[in-house]
């Protein structure tokens, strides 16, 4: 199998036009090089480098862009959420960030568009994905290559190389032998037969048709329309059917025309005729989608105080921008709710002079604030001021009737019904937002997104990491403010990130979205320029924003007081006696997760985590293992005089990896492990030096005889970092870009110790006296700013970004970038701290060593 991958427009060169017709098909040579390849019904394409990484095929773009993972087979399916298999057995998922173990001792897996997966395992065991019950059933059969065709049923090949499919009641056998199958389509099968020649089953026949052109083809896919492709011996991948990107297609009278292929050629192979003229594929019509939703542009600003910030006016019918909604939800006598209608006209910020901490506002126009202590209070209009409101909390939102829910300081999640404070048992979060129609989404401590199921008893979990602050659209959209403070929408999977940085975050029942940045500027989502743009306030500085109906918002200062644009009007006749009535409190019961703090710059948070304890192969006791995270988020884990040792998520344990360093007796002061597999390491015995190792070859790379290097770290994008120092013990960083051969000087900085450095660039360091820095794009900043924690070791996720220090009293802590704290762990002693894919710790316990990794 070849499996198969999505890609809304499709090009047939083997289509025969009707003036000049060619004699065969035509082959085109696909860029890149594969050992396994996947296309779906839907057109998504993956493939697999001959190192094993996978690489997903860009429509739009015309080439493949790489993933995370190293695997040996691969299956598109459903949702760009491809499953593949790694060299141990394991059979992963792709659940949008990243790959998730389902089962081991697995030889192929075939999925399709409909969210059907069945698996082969190695000892031949045909089994089927259930996923309400997220277990493998066992079905008849026996297999080592599997697909399924468009009614999801398996068509196999069995030990034997013979061929054989399951028409939903019994096997049915079939002629010839194979090496690959995989049907798609109009139920096109095609296989690479035993001589590595490339057939479509032709069922009126009751035989295999050769398809010319191609020979020693290993793995075969087909694309939507049927049209073969071929993965031949030496990893060329040849296509009779190309794929393009649905806006190429051009909608004309109903039907898109047949665009030009515009991937690369580099050589055409056309053969005699081979094929019946029934196989040529018809040209595709293909539906242009409508155009998506965009945000409302937001109620626009100008007068605020003094000098205001001039934006066009902006209507109902204002274009909007992926992942909100058109201002016409909510019901209203049956029409427009008037809360999702964005306003026209300048904003104008009236002071209320009224001391608040955070602010929350409801579609009804209910707006609830946390005064001194955490405790509750509610604006009323007719006494012009916050009223107390019964309950004590640390995070706050309003529900579209306009009753608070919010965070307690430990953690625990309440809402009120109208009546009483009620707990939503069992659940800890760090944040909360409620949508205008009353989606209800929590982040945890660890940065993850939970969704509230409807009987409001549990929440799952739903796609998002490091997430820091959330805020939905009215259609339940998360967007979110990441952990390095980064702006996101998640109406997709990967998140749609914008170059913005945000401290607030706030989305209107109408969808216009206000933020204010982390240089303390209000400012509001421009969804026809696609960025954030300033609002003057003249006079004060923004702290936290919060939008209510028509995208007013309301903004509190960093003097704590409370700025309002608008003031909304609603029956507040109730509001003292649901006040006084009110049952229950915010104290709860169960599991805890957080805790005030009674800093200025907010509150932080504390966590009890689970663990379990990983073994080992071969490393040495008595010294604590060096731990490494490569760019897959797999953790690797070394100890002088010990072996260098992979994590085997199989093997469920560290395995040796066999290096030349290890065969010549090489000893590591630190190491770190690039994109492409190099092991990069500062090396202390037989010599003391730079050095990589690549396809079992060692370089060596010196940086100046007056200097010695001590740390080292490699960036995804292949950039080392080293840190090096001179014999006045000035300790200083250096860089050498993915294609330079030379290191030159980062910064003037002379105190640095221990370097680590995250996704995108994000640099990281100890220094001398063991603060912690981050680099800002000019300069090292301490984190926290007040230096009240200090590191020994440091640790960040390849994959996600998550930070994690093991402190100078040997506490495991993750950093939270929107309070700017450094979030504690409560139960466990850390040493030496790695960040897996999932953003999950990896440490030492003790230097036996024992090595643990979290499980939540």
């Amino acid at each position: 199998m070849i499996g198969l991958a999505l890609l809304v427009g499709l090009l047939s060169s083997s289509i025969r036009a009707q003036e000049n017709p060619p004699s065969g098909p035509l082959w085109t040579e696909v860029p890149g090089k594969t050992i396994d390849l996947s296309i779906n019904t839907e057109g998504q394409a993956y493939r697999l480098a001959p190192d094993g990484r996978p690489w997903r095929w860009d429509a739009e773009q015309q080439r493949w862009r790489p993933m995370s993972g190293r695997f040996v087979r691969i299956s598109a399916a459903t949702g760009n959420r491809p499953w593949a298999i790694d060299r141990e057995g394991v059979v992963f998922r792709y659940n949008g960030l990243w790959w998730e173990n389902k089962a081991t001792e697995v030889a192929d897996v075939g999925a399709d568009a409909l969210g059907n997966v069945y698996i082969a395992r190695q000892d031949g065991r045909i089994q089927k994905w259930n996923p309400l019950r997220s277990e493998w059933r066992d079905q008849p059969g026996s297999a080592v290559r599997i697909a399924l065709d468009t009614a999801g049923h398996p068509w196999i090949i069995d030990k034997d190389r013979a061929i054989h499919f399951h028409d939903g009641t019994q096997w049915v056998d079939l002629p010839g032998r194979a090496r690959d199958i995989e049907v798609n389509g109009k139920d096109v099968a095609v296989i690479a037969d035993g001589e590595g020649r490339v057939r479509t089953w032709k069922p009126t026949q009751g035989r295999w048709v050769l398809v010319e052109g191609v020979n020693n083809a290993i793995g075969i896919a087909a694309a939507p329309d049927g049209g073969p492709w071929a993965v031949l011996a030496n990893g060329t991948i040849m296509a009779t059917t190309l794929l393009v990107a649905p806006e190429k297609i051009r909608k004309e009278e109903g039907e898109a025309e047949t665009p030009k292929a515009s991937v690369p050629r580099a050589r055409e192979a056309r053969a005699d005729p081979a094929i019946a003229s029934d196989l040529q594929a018809p040209p595709v019509v293909a539906p242009v989608p409508a155009a998506l939703p965009a945000d409302a542009a937001p109620v626009q600003a100008s007068k605020i105080v003094a000098k205001p910030v001039q934006a066009e006016a902006a209507t109902a019918q204002t274009a909007q921008a992926p992942g909100s909604v058109n201002p016409t939800i909510g019901d209203i006598d049956g029409g427009v709710d008037p809360a999702a209608t964005s306003a026209s006209g300048d904003l104008t910020f009236t002071n209320t002079r009224k001391s608040v901490t955070q602010l929350a506002i409801g579609k009804d126009g209910s707006v609830f604030s946390l005064v001194s202590g955490g405790n509750l209070a509610k604006w009323s209009n007719s006494r012009s001021r916050f009223e107390s409101f019964p309950g004590s909390l640390v995070r706050l939102a309003v529900d579209p009737d306009g009753n608070p829910w919010g965070i307690s300081a430990l953690g625990r999640v309440f809402r009120h019904t109208g009546l009483a404070w009620k707990q939503i048992v069992n659940a800890t979060a760090s944040d909360l937002s409620i949508s205008s129609k009353g989606d209800v989404v929590a982040a945890d401590a660890l940065g993850r997104l939970y969704k509230l199921n409807a009987a409001m008893t549990r929440f799952d979990l739903i796609s998002g990491t490091n997430v820091a602050v959330v805020a939905l659209a009215p259609d339940g959209t998360p967007w979110t403010i990441r952990t390095d403070k980064l702006v996101q929408r998640c109406d997709s999977t990967p998140c749609k990130v914008y170059s913005q940085k945000a401290i607030s975050l706030s989305v209107g029942p109408d969808g216009s979205v206000f933020i204010v940045s982390d240089i303390n500027q209000l400012m509001r989502f421009d969804a026809q320029k696609q960025r954030f743009e300033k609002i003057n306030i003249t006079g004060h500085t923004p702290l936290s924003v919060a939008v209510g109906p028509k995208g007013y918002p309301w903004v509190v200062t960093s003097a704590n007081l409370a700025l309002a644009s608008k003031f909304f009007d609603r029956d507040e006749a109730g509001d003292r006696v649901a006040s006084i009535r009110s049952t229950g409190d915010t104290t709860g019961s169960g599991d805890t997760a957080a805790v005030v703090s009674t800093q200025a710059s907010g509150f932080t948070f504390s966590k009890n985590m689970k663990f379990e304890t990983v073994s080992f192969t071969a490393l040495v006791g008595g010294q604590y293992a060096l731990l490494q995270s490569d760019p897959d988020g797999v953790i690797w884990a070394y100890t002088v005089g010990g072996d260098l040792e992979k994590y085997n998520s199989g093997k469920r344990k560290f395995v040796d990896e066999e290096t030349t360093f290890f065969s010549n007796s090489y000893d590591f002061t630190d190491y770190d492990i690039g994109l492409n597999g190099d092991i990069w390491a500062v090396t202390s015995n037989p010599t003391t030096g730079i050095f990589r190792e690549r396809n079992n070859a060692l370089k060596e790379y010196t940086i100046s005889s007056s200097l010695t290097p001590s740390d080292i770290a490699v960036g995804a994008d292949g950039t080392v970092y080293v840190v090096v120092f001179d014999a006045l013990s000035n300790y200083y960083l250096y860089t050498k870009g993915p294609d330079e051969e030379t290191f030159t000087k980062w910064s003037t900085d002379t105190d640095l110790n221990y370097i680590a450095v995250g996704p995108g660039g994000d640099v990281w360091m100890i220094d001398q006296q063991s603060y912690v820095n981050q680099w800002t794009g000019s300069k090292f900043e301490f984190r926290p700013t007040n230096k009240i924690n200090k590191a020994l070791t440091i640790g960040i996720s390849d994959v996600t970004g998550t930070v994690y220090i093991s402190d100078d009293s040997n506490v495991l802590r993750k950093w939270n970038g929107t309070n700017g704290t450094f979030d504690k762990v409560n139960n466990t002693t850390s040493h030496w701290v790695a960040v897996d894919a999932e953003g999950r710790p990896w440490f030492n316990e003790s230097n036996t060593p024992v090595i643990k990794k979290a499980r939540d």
